[in-house]
């Protein structure tokens, strides 16, 4: 008997080791069924967190909540076709875009690219560091399958849309709304929608343009490359319930049509109709073949790579000429929603 003491105390022990390190590794994803999430964004220029709280249920923090229904249709449509042309067909992750960047990080001789879907930076959001290693980017994997099992693809983007970073302490859309338009989300036209999608990647670099009225051409290019992507991805069938765009000042809402492609008039975001030979009927199909021909649309991305980021340097976003220059521009080290 004396000998099984020590081995079953062995067992134990690695048996708790084991326990600890798998719910440390697994992010915590099932939190966002309990209405409640309490997490630490970044301080501006900053390594050092916060704590912040917010969710549909969490009491007096609800007041920096959006209920999906009052987030636009059309920033959920900018949101899938800037960061993630096959979120309504992958299952959490997109293998082919994670092959893509482990082959460009291989050539970089570094950890550059994470090939993230809505689902992994949704995760990456709430729960883990901007740490770039292949341990944080596994546990992002991991969670992010975890999540896509367990809810729907509205929920992850009512989520992604309260809790992501639209600059320096604006955190998620309402704030953003307020901050970049002085309106409320639910009254965000299409452009607007996919002006706040196009600083994500960068939010605290790329803002400054949009913060003060004036898109620099950089920012412009990436606006227009996401409004003809929106073109392109069916929206009713895969979106849930949520407000149409809002229409901007001096314009005119125009009639809804079948054929009407969503542009920023306010009109409802619809998909082509009647009988084609090329529009299966499944939105799924659809959203499929749509996503293979929104991606040929490349997203500039990068500040001072080519043209567009001697666009930038040359003219800043305050209309203040500044020297022209060919240098490449500080790597981005935010890039917290990647």
């Amino acid at each position: 008997m004396g000998i099984f003491r020590p081995v079953s105390l062995v067992f134990t022990i690695i048996g708790i080791v084991i326990t600890t390190a798998t719910v440390w590794f697994v992010p915590w994803v099932l939190t966002f069924h309990l209405g409640v999430l309490v997490y630490f964004p970044y301080q501006p220029k900053s390594e050092q967190r916060y704590m912040r709280i917010t969710g549909p249920w969490s009491g007096p923090n609800k007041k920096n909540w959006v209920d999906g229904k009052d987030i636009p249709k059309a920033c959920k449509l900018a949101l899938v076709a800037a960061e993630d042309t096959k979120f309504f067909i992958h299952h959490g992750i997109d293998l082919e875009s994670l092959e893509k960047s482990y082959e460009y990080n291989q050539r970089k001789k570094k950890a550059k690219r994470g090939g993230s879907t809505i689902t992994q930076q949704l995760v990456k959001n709430a729960f883990l560091s901007r740490e770039r290693s292949y341990l944080r980017k596994a546990r992002e994997i991991v969670g992010a399958v975890l999540l896509d099992a367990t809810a729907s693809k509205n929920l992850q983007l009512d989520w992604y849309f309260n809790i992501v970073e639209f600059g320096p302490n604006v955190y998620g859309i309402k704030d953003a709304a307020q901050f970049y338009f002085k309106k409320p989300a639910s009254q965000l036209s299409q452009r607007e929608c996919a002006s706040l999608v196009a600083i994500l990647p960068s939010p605290n670099k790329w803002n400054k343009s949009l913060k003060a009225g004036a898109p620099s051409g950089f920012l412009a290019a990436r606006v227009g490359t996401i409004l003809a992507r929106m073109k392109m991805i069916p929206a009713d069938e895969l979106i849930g319930s949520s407000r149409t765009a809002s229409v901007s000042k001096g314009q005119k809402k125009q009639p809804p049509t079948s054929s009407q492609p969503p542009g920023d008039t306010g009109a409802p975001l619809s998909i082509p109709q009647g009988p084609s030979a090329d529009i299966p009927a499944d939105p799924l199909e659809q959203a499929e073949i749509q996503a293979e021909k929104a991606e040929q649309l490349d997203l500039p991305e990068e500040l001072g790579e080519g043209e567009w980021g001697a666009y930038e340097i040359g003219k800043d976003s305050w209309g203040t000429e500044k020297p022209a220059s060919n240098k490449q521009a500080p790597e981005n080290t935010d890039a917290n929603n990647r």
